[in-house]
């Protein structure tokens, strides 16, 4: 069997200027993107109604997905649970904020979407419900907070250990890896929901522990 690894010596140092071009290309147009088409926040962060159906037969979620986006209803999250028949949907009529995005307008417009998708009768409201963005507002700040506080304990943690400058590679390293996600996001408009901020959020700490190890290489290399 091949091992590329078994003498490794690469001169990655060399090549930092090609890297630092890379990362330049793709972190700055994403990020000022981002500053003129902001992300695009799912539901949970936008607010907008929440309503619980159970369908008389098992339906595909991409004919439901289906039959709201020919009804004009963009951006709505499906999910089945509980039985196989109930679904949950969160959906936004308008923008944020509109006299569209009132809970009974959005819930008319989707009970008309469903009735031409699965047809009259074939399904059941269970339930019906205003979606506050206060919650999603709240856990993106908490989110924020705790990547800020997670790079000062690994600073603190990395003076004690190594030294300071390994902390402030470090931090660095894992700002890298976010803002360069980030931009990812923004430029190809992928959703942003709680799911992907808890991603984000796993993102960091395996930056972190990879960057840990690789110091300690480093640190038994130097001393």
């Amino acid at each position: 069997m091949t091992r590329f690894f078994a003498h490794a010596n690469y001169d990655f140092i060399r090549v930092r200027r090609y890297a630092y071009a890379l990362t330049a290309l793709i972190i700055l147009p994403g990020l000022l993107y981002i500053l003129i088409a902001g992300l695009n926040y799912s539901i949970e962060f936008t607010g907008g109604t929440m309503m619980q159906i159970r369908t008389k037969q098992t339906v595909d979620v991409a004919r439901i997905r289906s039959g709201l986006e020919s009804a004009g209803i963009h951006g709505a999250e499906i999910q089945s649970f509980g039985g196989p028949q109930d679904y949950v949907i969160r959906a936004r009529v308008g923008k944020a904020g509109s006299d569209a995005n009132d809970t009974q307008v959005t819930r008319r417009a989707v009970v008309g979407a469903l009735d031409s998708s699965l047809g009259a009768g074939q399904y059941e409201v269970r339930s019906t419900s205003a979606v506050s963005p206060k919650v999603g507002g709240e856990l993106r700040t908490k989110a924020l907070l705790a990547i800020f506080l997670s790079f000062f304990a690994v600073l603190a943690y990395l003076a004690y250990r190594f030294e300071w400058r390994f902390g402030v590679a470090a931090i660095l390293a894992t700002a890298h890896d976010i803002l360069a996600t980030i931009a990812f996001i923004g430029v190809m408009r992928l959703e942003v929901s709680l799911t992907v901020v808890a991603a984000v959020l796993s993102m960091v700490g395996y930056s972190l522990n990879d960057t840990i190890i690789i110091f300690d290489r480093v640190r038994e290399n130097l001393y």
